[in-house]
């Protein structure tokens, strides 16, 4: 019971805010994984793995019927989970001297800075972007990651270097 009174407050308070009706969904898609050395991680679809009330890691498909549609609000991504409330990309803080860190989709409007750039997904070189990362992780399944473009990274045989590759979904 004690778990049901916190959720209730932040859905309330993110549904209450006015900032939800500014959302832009005009040109939704399909994040899509594409580069990959290994084939098994092509093709994949983004999708949101419930972690806690309100948290979601970032994890891959090839069910584009699991994936769920992105558009940009100004350089926020955001994601329809099907609720009223905004549910972003937020990329995890490069504070432990990490050459990766694993990207989440969280109620709110996550972090600030992403760009559709051709065809693929990018997020600020500012915040030390190298490119996105997927590896076969600890949900059994295969989870994206950012890499931190100033510390070298040791990619593990379970993970590939990849492109977010736009769908448009109409």
């Amino acid at each position: 019971m004690k778990f049901l009174a916190p959720l209730a407050l932040l859905v309330s308070a993110v549904a209450a805010s006015p900032i939800v009706q500014a959302r832009d969904t005009s040109q939704s898609f399909y994040l899509k994984t594409s580069g990959a050395a290994n084939d098994a991680h092509n093709n994949l679809y983004v999708y949101a793995y419930h972690t806690g009330a309100g948290l979601n890691d970032a994890m891959l498909t090839a069910e584009k019927s699991t994936a769920r549609a992105v558009s940009l609000n100004g350089t926020t991504a955001q994601f329809d989970l099907g609720t009223t409330f905004p549910w972003g990309f937020k990329m995890g803080a490069n504070t432990n001297y990490a050459s990766w860190e694993p990207v989440e989709i969280n109620v709110g409007y996550g972090d600030e800075g992403f760009s559709v750039d051709g065809s693929t997904l990018q997020w600020s070189a500012e915040n030390g972007f190298g490119g996105w990362l997927v590896c076969d992780w600890y949900h059994n399944a295969p989870q994206l990651f950012w890499l931190y473009e100033y510390l070298p990274a040791t990619i593990p045989s379970s993970c590939d270097k990849v492109d977010l590759t736009v769908e448009y979904s109409s």
